[in-house]
């Protein structure tokens, strides 16, 4: 019986040991964490009870990604300030952006969502597209462009324009 016992047990640490090499692959190796600084122009759309408001503003934006998986998609999270016709805002906007191509020139798409905790409140979902050109193995140049809806307090649309410097610091093992 001890026989069978040490059998299973051995047959149990196949799986474990199989995991522990899949978290130390190629997963460990390409992961990065990207600090990000950008301008921006934002053009708001909204409505508010009885009064409407448009107009353009300039926008700072300061934000991180962790890649994630084979192909770096990141997951991100940025703080953006923004003044002109609208008012001051900030907004946090996070979500996943998926990256195609592998080259130093890169296309992304990005799903998530924007919350306005002080101009509003405001909440909802938000889309973007862009383009990255990647300047050495630290450092990226990146712009596109975003479309947020938000409800709350009322309804509005924003049309964005962003760029920005990407800082890429690598994490994990480099083996």
């Amino acid at each position: 019986m001890s026989r069978l016992a040490a059998v299973v047990l051995i047959l149990a640490g196949v799986p474990a040991a199989a995991a522990e090499f899949v978290d130390d692959g190629p997963y460990a190796r390409r992961r990065s964490l990207i600090l990000s600084v950008g301008p921006g122009a934002t053009y708001t759309e909204r409505i508010s009870g009885d009064s409407a408001v448009s107009g353009l503003a300039g926008q700072l934006d300061l934000g991180a990604a962790l890649t994630v998986g084979y192909a770096e998609d990141q997951v991100f999270l940025l703080v953006r300030g923004s003044t002109g016709r609208p008012g001051e805002e900030l907004a946090l906007i996070g979500g996943y952006r998926s990256v195609f191509g592998s080259e130093s020139w890169r296309t992304f798409f990005e799903l998530g969502a924007s919350v306005r905790p002080i101009s509003g409140p405001w909440l909802g979902p938000r889309i973007g597209f862009g383009a990255s050109h990647t300047l050495s193995d630290h450092f990226a140049l990146y712009g596109g462009l975003g479309f947020t809806f938000g409800f709350g307090s009322g309804l509005r649309a924003d049309t964005e324009l962003f760029t920005g410097l990407q800082w890429i610091i690598p994490v994990g093992s480099a083996s």
